[in-house]
């Protein structure tokens, strides 16, 4: 039977990709490029020694009801220099979403305490039906909220770094897309002190799903064409879009690599982008993920939470908070985590 499904599954995914003939966009403001072997542009070698700030972030919750949310969220950056690691450093905050009532809507209002070393961040208020959170009709659900707060806290931390002027290049873990309200606030402020301080921002997202106008995935198309060993295909679409201020690229920065990673540059930057691509493919060689900038590897781990560490902070708070009449919250969520642990 499963050898059965595996043959239809594969006759249903017949490659299409010699039919694709434009990048396909949902938004408004992006004039998609006919896409054509005559954009792959072979990547060069660098002989640029600037640093680099690599930047990510992760966020675990801690404690969670349907009115209330207690999360930790931790950002950090890996400083790189002709692919040495020169510094590395993370911050922490812990982040408590609890829904109150306002204007006669439910609103989800974050406060935040800080640690040992904080990065600091507003109060942050979201309607619950904000159509940047929600998932389908319903109200958005209160620990998503965290991750909106993990990626304000990655531009907030972008934004110290080019301020402190710590490297020459910015490479944010994703996009220069704002798809999250407020989000816009945060990245006009980045903007704004990488072009003060002549600074280099870029991003790189580990995975897409732009399509292409057949249906199939853009990066499997432009990697079935690719006409050189490493290569950056450009231009994919002029973007006339104020919360997507980018100039995009597709790249694959080794030859042993079997990714194909969209790359932008801040748009008043893209005079300086195929520096940046050759700068950034010198630090893709390192076996462990071969093809992708090790920096960000690096500041992967710096800002990821474990399993193990989410879950001993979970016993802590739930210790402490024994007794506090908190346990009625808690019950109206935690069903599915008892069906879990039922042993049949």
């Amino acid at each position: 039977m499963y050898d059965e499904i595996v043959e239809k599954m594969l006759g249903l995914m017949d490659d299409k990709s010699a039919a694709a003939v434009y990048p396909k966009f949902s938004g408004e403001g992006y004039k998609a490029h006919r896409i054509g072997v005559e954009n792959f542009h072979e990547i060069n070698s660098s002989s640029n020694d600037d640093k680099i700030a690599f930047v990510d972030g992760g966020n675990a919750e801690i404690i969670s009801a349907a009115n209330l949310s207690l999360s930790l969220v931790r950002v950090g950056y890996s400083i790189y220099r002709s692919n040495k690691k020169i510094s590395a450093k993370r911050f922490e905050i812990f982040a408590f979403t609890q829904a109150l009532s306002q204007n006669n809507e439910i609103y989800y209002k974050t406060s935040f305490f800080s640690t040992g070393n904080s990065i600091e961040l507003e109060e942050i208020s979201f309607s619950s039906f904000d159509n940047t959170l929600m998932h389908g009709v319903n109200r958005a659900e209160i620990g998503g909220v965290a991750n909106a707060i993990r990626r304000f806290a990655e531009l907030k931390l972008a934004k110290i770094v080019a301020e402190k002027k710590i490297a020459g290049m910015i490479v944010l873990d994703g996009n220069l897309q704002a798809t999250i309200t407020n989000e816009n606030n945060y990245l006009s402020g980045l903007y704004e002190s990488c072009m003060k301080n002549n600074i280099i921002l870029t991003a790189l997202s580990k995975t897409t799903s732009l399509f292409a106008d057949d249906g199939s995935l853009l990066s499997v198309v432009l990697g079935n064409m690719g006409a050189f060993p490493i290569w950056f295909y450009h231009p994919v679409a002029e973007i006339n879009n104020q919360s997507h201020k980018a100039e995009m690229f597709f790249v694959k920065f080794h030859e042993k690599s079997k990714h194909i990673f969209r790359f932008e540059i801040f748009k008043n930057q893209k005079i300086k982008a195929e520096e940046a691509i050759s700068e950034l493919a010198c630090s893709c060689i390192d076996p462990i993920f071969i093809g992708y900038p090790y920096g960000l590897v690096e500041a992967d781990r710096i800002a990821r939470i474990s399993n193990n560490e989410k879950e001993s902070l979970k016993t802590m708070f739930l210790v402490k908070l024994r007794n506090k009449n908190i346990e009625k919250y808690l019950s109206s969520v935690n069903a599915h985590e008892i069906l879990d642990k039922i042993s049949f």
